[in-house]
């Protein structure tokens, strides 16, 4: 993965000094933390608006930011310890989040659609998004949901189709997380404007090794099993919330 910038200090420190007293986080578990995003910034994302609080110096359209570290990458190498197809519920014109539901409860949340366009009794709109929820192969301490919907939601698909098919010695390895994949941006377009999605650049790196399966993917298999999908990490009344929460201001 390559690494862009980051917001935070990075002053480096004497890690041995951190060793052998309690850790203060002895009291809870993977449920009490949410679980950070990583976005695609599109051209109006609040992080490239210098005024916005959360501007970053080096962001660019196009790149790829943690909500939490608020660290920027060209590409990333992860290892996708699940996928979930969900319903998510936004306020209309952008007006925050309401709710995060399982696909399977579709016939009791939306109430009317029109093509891919969902909405709610209160008349929410109500977006299908992949998440996918990865460990960076780079930077294993590094875990994240990536969810992908509206006009990137083809692509979301097509990259979970991939995850399902992978082989080893012409059989179905049948899990998510038993390879790397190196996913990088394109830029895709319409006739009302372009955007950032990953596109079709995802492509397989090599399957994992039997020392990350124990200690890096099955820890995150328990923490994925327990942890939060919040939504309201991000700020409602910022050009990044609404039904394109993830592709700020992608014209649809």
């Amino acid at each position: 993965m390559t690494e862009v910038a980051k917001k935070e200090n990075t002053e480096l420190v004497d890690m041995s000094m951190f060793e052998g007293a309690a850790s203060g986080f002895e009291g809870v578990d993977a449920s009490t933390f949410k679980t950070p995003f990583v976005k695609i910034l599109q051209s109006l994302s609040p992080e490239l608006k210098k005024s916005d609080p959360n501007h970053i110096a080096a962001a660019e359209e196009g790149l790829f930011c943690n909500t939490a570290s608020q660290e920027l990458y060209n590409e990333i190498n992860v290892i996708v310890i699940r996928v979930d197809h969900s319903l998510v519920v936004w306020k209309p014109e952008r007006g925050g989040f309401v709710g995060h539901h399982p696909k399977a409860k579709e016939s009791e949340i939306v109430v009317r659609s029109e093509g891919p366009k969902k909405w709610d009794a209160e008349g929410n709109d109500v977006n299908d998004t992949v998440e996918f929820f990865c460990v960076n192969a780079d930077n294993p301490s590094d875990i994240f949901i990536m969810p992908m919907s509206t006009t990137a939601f083809k692509y979301a698909r097509s990259f979970a189709t991939r995850i399902r098919m992978l082989k080893s010695n012409g059989k179905a390895v049948n899990v998510s997380w038993a390879g790397v994949w190196n996913i990088k941006t394109s830029e895709d377009s319409n006739d009302k404007g372009s955007w950032f999605t990953i596109g079709n650049t995802p492509e397989f790196v090599r399957f994992i090794t039997k020392e990350e399966k124990g200690g890096i993917v099955l820890p995150a298999i328990e923490m994925a099993t327990k942890a939060e999908t919040d939504y309201n990490n991000l700020d409602a009344k910022s050009s990044s919330s609404g039904p394109m929460a993830f592709e700020d201001a992608i014209p649809i």
